[in-house]
């Protein structure tokens, strides 16, 4: 490879070091049974259900023998597809778990080391995995920078996909990313599509234009195809990381099995998933970034710097299971919102549960900016409907007599009011007092938006309408705020909870009287649609106690920061 290829830079002694550590090592039954044992225990510790490792009594082990507890069942080898294809989710999520977890992973998972057990364990297994032999281990620098490199492959982001292979020292730093890209494409994506090796040769033939039977498309398919493998022979520097070779072995092995279940089987798309649930439980920092980047990258139809609302909402439904495609359901859509998806309840309850704190850690300043923006659109659009509201009708104009009885129209907006603003420094100093009018005063507390504020705000309300409903969406908008439906909308939320301070609106005599107001607004609105409290209500209804507890703090925060802004900018006209 050297003589003819001397470009590559993959170290194969240190490749085929690595197989032999591993052939060796698997003949000592000690270290088999340590490698058991720490499987099983890492199983244990992350939650691992359906799946068991076998216990081992190590003080009656040596190098040739192995004791651990008998596992009665059928080598998957032995069962039929159907069977296969439901132990496959199984398996699946072990592997996933083993590999982006733990770092420590079965380096052999074939047909005749995964076992379906006769009978549930007491723990309720049903699968078993044996034979822990061949192990092997991966870093946590290279655990992220593959999480990263599943992200882009599923969602077919090439360019960001050379920049992964960098971090793992598949390429180099100076590689050539035109030549690569296109490369990438036509070598991957069959792949990322599923369906093995029969299903990625005729997508291959596809490509080179090789499926009609004559021999012109033949030869010219093949002589494309060729000169594609030679210019990644020649001219693309890449290199095979030592661990890579066992952990692809692992991967082949997998995906053959699930392969005899499903022969449409792409593990990329089935794992995304599992990434997705990662990404919103990591706090660390490296798989926040990439949590970062699927949330706010400019997109080609949005180039606001952003949350993409839509792209939150998909990525609760991608770690639910549920996944919007593209290209022929080849890809994962990142925009996309399933029509079967999560429901509102389901969406919050996820928001809330412990398994997304790396995703509320890193919202929690721009729901500041959300809320900040929307508190400013809502107040003016709302001031503006009460000032044409509230003010008086003028006296219609007599025959003849024209204005006499008919004084000029009083407008509220020209009209100053005093105002009591606090001082520069919190309630140390003597609040003043100001005269405004009431469009000065709302410019003050709630500043215009300007355009990208306006762009955003638009954005995400149409997001919030497909995940919401259009209720919701107009109120965030300022639509129709002086109405019956706006102010059924606010007293849902307050009667459901979702507006937090349980200590003051949950008590009897607050639920009363929101309940009385509440009834009183559905007589009043005739336009039929009632069913907004319902929706509040069975999405709070879902949460658990602690659940609850959370989104009430999340609120009262919520709230306290946006006040403190107010108080801010009031505090600058008092103190100027």
């Amino acid at each position: 490879v050297e003589r003819f290829a001397p470009q590559q830079k993959t170290d194969y002694v240190a490749l085929l070091n690595e197989w032999s550590i591993g052939f060796y090592t698997e003949l000592d039954f000690v270290n088999e049974g340590r490698n058991q044992e720490k499987l099983r225990t890492a199983m244990i510790e992350n939650g691992i259900e359906g799946i068991t490792v076998p216990k081992v009594y190590k003080d009656l082990c040596t190098r040739r023998v192995l004791v651990s507890d008998w596992m009665d069942g059928v080598k998957l080898s032995e069962c039929p597809p159907e069977e296969i294809r439901e132990i496959t989710k199984i398996a699946q999520e072990a592997f996933l778990t083993q590999l982006f977890e733990t770092g420590f992973f079965h380096a052999d998972p074939h047909p005749g080391n995964i076992l379906r057990l006769n009978e549930p364990t007491a723990e309720g297994h049903t699968v078993a995995l044996i034979d822990c032999g061949l192990m092997a281990s991966i870093d946590r620098d290279d655990q992220d920078h593959m999480i990263s490199a599943v992200i882009h492959l599923a969602n077919k982001d090439y360019a960001s996909l050379v920049d992964d292979f960098i971090r793992l020292k598949i390429l180099p730093e100076d590689c050539d990313r035109a030549a690569i890209i296109p490369l990438m494409d036509k070598a991957l994506s069959p792949y990322v599509k599923g369906g093995g090796a029969k299903k990625y040769e005729e997508e291959l033939k596809k490509m080179y234009g090789m499926e009609e039977e004559s021999m012109s498309s033949q030869v010219g398919g093949f002589q494309a195809m060729t000169q594609d493998a030679l210019t990644v022979l020649n001219d693309v520097p890449f290199s095979i990381p030592p661990y890579f070779a066992i952990l692809g072995r692992a991967i082949v092995t997998l995906e053959g099995i699930a392969l005899i279940g499903d022969e449409n089987y792409g593990i990329i798309m089935e794992s995304y998933p599992f990434i997705a649930r990662k990404l919103l439980a990591e706090n660390r920092p490296e798989v926040q970034q990439a949590l970062q980047e699927v949330l706010f990258s400019v997109t080609d139809g949005d180039s606001s710097n952003g949350l993409k609302l839509n792209r939150l909402f998909a990525l609760l439904n991608n770690a639910s299971g549920s996944i919007g495609t593209k290209e022929g359901a080849s890809f994962v859509d990142l925009d996309a919102v399933p029509e079967d998806g999560l429901s509102l309840g389901d969406g919050l309850k996820l928001l809330l549960s412990d398994n997304a704190e790396s995703l509320r850690k890193l919202l929690e300043d721009e729901v500041e900016n959300i809320a900040d923006v929307f508190f400013r659109q809502i107040t003016r659009k709302g001031m503006t409907e009460a000032v044409v509201t509230f003010t008086p009708p003028r006296l219609p104009t007599l025959p003849f007599l024209g204005d006499i009885f008919s004084p000029p129209k009083v407008q509220l907006d020209d009209i100053p009011f005093p105002f009591l603003l606090p001082g520069g420094d919190g309630e140390r100093v003597t609040p003043s007092v100001s005269l405004m009018t009431v469009n000065e005063f709302t410019d003050l507390i709630a500043p215009k938006l300007n355009r990208d504020e306006e762009i955003y705000a638009i954005s995400i309300a149409d997001a919030a309408e497909q995940f919401v409903g259009a209720e919701a969406a107009n109120f965030l908008r300022g639509d129709g705020l002086i109405s019956a439906q706006s102010a059924k909308l606010v007293l849902a939320a307050a009667t459901t909870g979702l507006l937090g301070n349980a200590d003051l609106l949950g008590t009897p005599t607050a639920q009363n009287t929101l309940k009385y107001l509440s009834d009183i607004l559905q007589r009043l609105d005739q336009s039929g649609s009632g069913n907004v409290e319902d929706t509040l209500e069975e999405a709070m209804s879902a949460l658990s106690s602690e659940e609850k507890e959370r989104l009430d703090g999340i609120v009262t925060e919520l709230t306290k920061r946006i006040l403190q802004r107010v108080r801010t900018r009031v505090a600058m006209k008092s103190s100027a």
